[in-house]
């Protein structure tokens, strides 16, 4: 449905979106992962049209958009990273203002503003002004407003920054539920736990994309052997041990009482990390980005 080809933007003589290809599937949700700086927001910008780029192509069903975002717009719900709900007004104030901006017929808008509501969960809410919701309550009101419009392509940036991990999981149920009911989603995000929700991946440093692929894909085809290790005595100081063997440091970081040790080839020095436990694991996405973005210079 929407592919993006060599999309670039620079700011003076920082590049914030280098030579950025990708497509994204319909009907599924496409995770844009980054440290903040990386370009996420720029590129979801530029698909808008609210940021101009400076050389590459938006394609929507295989046509080029040129300047017309109106193609893209019209069909399209976004949620930027700070949104502004009006905290005076109440929850169902909210939605039935953003109704009339996105125009929505009265005689449908009760319905919808109601299933909405059930969706997620803020039916209870809808008579507290917004000012008093909690983080993850405003955002899931934010989403309910965008989706007034029934839009076929959803844009979410960074929509849990500063969310409690229990609103963020019931946020990420609510988007899974939208993709089962036919919406193509891209949601940026520096949280890696809650990427593992999504289809496929596209991990972003310094405004280019060091890997992308279906997560699943990536996972099955992991470079390198993946070992949890339980140190003897102190994590603290077996970390510092390992710190002063070059062969291994940078191939080695720890994880709550855990450390994680990536073989790369076949030649390993697992056995210079003193263990009380060692298990092969499977990777998450936090250990496929750190894989690449540390090899993302090698060969």
């Amino acid at each position: 449905m929407l592919k993006l080809e060599s999309l670039c933007k620079s700011y003076g003589s920082i590049k914030a979106v280098d030579n950025i290809s990708l497509s994204v599937a319909p009907e599924s949700l496409t995770i844009l992962a980054g440290a903040d700086g990386a370009g996420k927001s720029t590129l979801l910008k530029m698909i808008l049209g609210l940021v101009k780029k400076d050389r590459g192509e938006i394609y929507l069903d295989q046509e080029p958009i040129g300047s017309d975002f109106s193609k893209i717009t019209s069909i399209t719900g976004y949620m930027p990273e700070q949104f502004s709900l009006y905290t005076d007004l109440s929850v169902e104030e909210n939605m039935n203002f953003f109704s009339d901006i996105q125009q929505v017929p009265r005689r449908r808008r009760e319905d919808l503003k109601q299933r909405l509501l059930e969706k997620t969960g803020m039916l209870p809410f809808k008579k507290r002004r917004a000012g008093a919701l909690s983080g993850g309550m405003k955002q899931k009101l934010a989403l309910s407003t965008i989706l007034l419009s029934s839009p076929d392509i959803i844009i979410l940036d960074e929509p849990t920054t500063g969310v409690d991990p229990l609103s963020r999981i019931e946020f990420f149920n609510i988007i899974e539920d939208l993709k089962h009911e036919g919406k193509t989603i891209i949601v940026s995000t520096p949280y890696l736990d809650e990427a593992e929700k999504g289809d496929d991946i596209v991990f972003i440093k310094n405004g280019k994309i060091i890997k992308q692929g279906s997560i699943q894909s990536l996972k099955e085809n992991f470079p390198a052997r993946l070992f949890r290790i339980l140190p003897e005595g102190n994590i603290f100081e077996a970390i510092e041990s390992i710190r002063a063997d070059d062969e291994i440091t940078d191939n080695v970081y720890m994880r709550g009482r855990y450390i994680k040790y990536m073989q790369g080839g076949t030649a390993g020095f697992i056995d210079r990390i003193p263990a009380k436990e060692v298990k092969k694991v499977s990777p998450t996405l936090e250990d496929i980005y750190l894989y690449y973005e540390r090899n993302i210079h090698a060969g």
